[in-house]
């Protein structure tokens, strides 16, 4: 009798436990404060200026102003010497970029010529300028900061191509590789295009899709970075007039059979630098065919600044030998003041991300008093009469906030700053600060194409965004990113608030197997136990040919997925992963309605949303089980 009592009493606290569990799913949970939205008055009548209206999430506003083009005085290149015929024109450019420094209130007009150019170009302290390139190409082979703009204001540079001289150092090529038999770790790489046989290709490789000769193969993933680790490659002999044989450490022994973008150098600089507060800056209709590292680079609290019309992408010319453009991010907004306007860009074959924005975050390794001992990447703006705000060991944001009084940067990263007052005996080790008065939010991506690229499209590390109307199209990894991630190498992302994503369409994305959109954090690969980002919506958009899952989301409050359209497709193979949303444990206030699904029914156990909290899982789940999803 006993054991029949204790038998009945399974069944019946199964049912307790998921009476419990499903009040819990219904109960109201603390949803997130609506953000603060900004609203900036138009700026005040200026005869040299005029100012471009950013509406952004929720009906935020900004201005971007630009110089007035009527109002300008033209000036030639050609008045400082700048010349087709000169070996180099850094000079004579430098001198230009001097007399508009001098001289508000000029247009710099350039010939539509091709201007060779081996050192770099200063723009400092220029203001009401317009840099009209007229069709120019500037062709460089200066690998770090060629284009530096700083302290600027209201500054327009449009008209202008930018290509790298593969004359003197190519910077990838496409090769397959063979292993060599009876040879012990030995690989032969057989280049398309035997002039790029070099030795000097094997800094990084990366495995292309056959078929396309473009980053990503359907998945899987083989890469390595010979040149950040030289112990790889033991050997390099040509041994034909296409083929390169290599010797390795056995790194490579699982590369045979498989195409590959070799190339020569990777994070080796940037080609436009955007730095030191510049302000109300235009970058329009530039084509920026190739370079040694990223395309263009914001920071150093720089804001009021617009992308527009920009290609990035091998010389259409010769875009069937040249299968890269740049080797890093096409575009790395870090620590700047923010209010910016990325729309109708062409970004392609880079060796990084599409739009990399984010704010630097400091890692505590101490705190006594007022001092703190931190590491940071770099561009981390830290300075005297900078409010730093702290999250704690998980990453929940604090009401802490301090004022630094003094700053230096120490060796291997780390930093020491001294607060104005001492800081409350609860910070110490492992919590994280950031500056408050530097967070980089307030931006627009709209109407873009992002595609064929080695890494994400968007990482999205700041608050405040609106991403819609955009193409993303077969990017190897994730098309989306919303993360905090200190790696050791860089430290990346405060935290982010109110981002919406809508109307956008993602076609093949993350082929090598990852999820198109993931948000969470990363501290050394591991998750933080905290809501780092609140108020993220995605809706109204359409996915379309999935490899893996469509989402990976943690650390949310208040996420919302609505008005997706979600097509399985045939591009790859069918998998149980395909078009799956896996929430993790730190989700709140999670709503999942009206997404439609074309080629498979929602209520199929591999398109439940899974979670490994229950709560989180009865949110989603009893919406679809109940058929609030369209099926067509």
């Amino acid at each position: 009798m006993k054991r029949f009592k204790k038998v009945m009493l399974l069944p019946v606290a199964a049912v307790l436990l998921l009476g419990v569990a499903v009040f819990l799913a219904l109960r109201p949970v603390p949803a997130p404060a609506a953000p603060a939205l900004l609203q900036e008055a138009p700026p005040e009548s200026d005869d040299l200026r005029e100012a471009l209206e950013v509406e952004g999430v929720g009906g935020s506003r900004f201005f971007i102003q630009y110089p007035r083009e009527e109002a300008l005085q033209t000036v030639p290149v050609a008045q400082f010497g700048a010349s087709p015929d000169n070996a180099d024109n850094a000079d004579a450019l430098n001198a230009a970029f001097a007399f508009c420094a001098e001289n508000p209130g000029t247009r710099l007009l350039f010939e539509p010529v091709t201007y060779y150019v081996s050192g770099q170009l200063k723009l400092n302290d220029l203001k009401d300028v317009l840099i009209d390139g007229n069709g120019a190409r500037l062709l460089y082979d200066q690998g770090s900061s060629f284009f530096t703009l700083r302290r600027c204001a209201c500054v327009e540079v449009r008209d202008l191509t930018f290509d790298w001289d593969w004359e003197k150092q190519p910077l990838g090529a496409l090769a397959r590789a063979e292993t060599v038999k009876g040879e012990k770790n030995t690989v032969d790489f057989i280049f398309d295009h035997p002039e790029y046989a070099r030795e000097d290709m094997l800094y990084a490789i990366s495995q292309a899709d056959p078929a396309t000769g473009t980053y990503g193969a359907k998945g899987a993933y083989i890469e390595t970075y010979e040149g950040q680790n030289p112990d790889i490659i033991h050997q390099v002999t040509k041994i034909g007039d296409d083929t390169l044989r290599v010797v390795h450490n056995g790194t490579l022994s699982h590369f045979g059979g498989n195409s590959f973008i070799l190339r020569s150098t990777a994070y080796g600089g940037s080609l436009i630098d955007i730095y030191e507060a510049c302000r109300d800056i235009t970058l329009d209709g530039l084509k920026l065919y190739g370079g040694t590292g990223m395309g263009i680079i914001v920071g150093e609290r720089s804001s009021h600044f617009a992308l527009r019309n920009i290609f990035i992408g091998p010389d259409p010319e010769y875009a069937d030998v040249r299968v890269t453009s740049l080797d890093a991010d096409a575009v790395h907004i870090s620590d700047s003041d923010g209010c910016f306007l990325i729309e109708n860009c062409d970004f392609s074959r880079q060796g990084d991300d599409d739009v990399n924005i984010n704010s630097g975050v400091g890692w505590i390794h101490q705190a006594d008093g007022n001092t703190v001992l931190f590491e940071a990447d770099g561009s981390m703006n830290a300075d005297p009469g900078d409010t730093m705000r702290f999250r704690d060991k998980r990453f929940n944001l604090t009401d802490i906030t301090a004022v630094v009084e003094t700053s230096e940067r120490l060796e291997d990263g780390l930093r020491r700053v001294t607060f104005r007052e001492a800081l409350p005996d609860r910070v110490g080790e492992g919590w994280f600060l950031f500056n408050g008065d530097n967070t980089g939010g307030n931006y627009v991506i709209r109407n873009n194409y992002f595609h064929e690229h080695r890494a994400r499209s968007l990482l999205l590390q700041t608050s405040n965004g609106l991403v819609e109307n955009n193409v993303f199209y077969k990017t190897t990894h994730n098309a989306i990113k919303i993360v905090m991630d200190i790696n050791g190498v860089w430290h990346e992302g405060t935290g982010a608030d109110n981002v919406v994503v809508r109307n956008n369409k993602f076609i093949e994305c993350a082929v090598i197997g990852t999820e198109v959109i993931e948000v969470g954090t990363k501290v050394l690969e591991k998750s933080k136990r905290s809501t780092a980002f609140t108020n993220i919506r995605i809706e109204d958009n359409e996915f379309t040919d999935l490899c893996g899952n469509l989402m990976v989301v943690n650390n949310v409050n208040g996420f919302v997925f609505k008005n997706n359209t979600i097509t399985r497709g045939d591009a790859f193979r069918r998998d149980l992963a395909q078009a799956r949303a896996v929430f993790l444990r730190d989700c709140l206030n999670v709503e999942w309605r009206n997404n439609t699904y074309t080629d498979v029914s929602p209520l199929s156990i591999t398109r439940v949303a899974r979670s490994g909290d229950p709560i989180v899982w009865l949110r989603v789940n009893l919406q679809r089980l109940q058929k609030e999803e369209a099926v067509k």
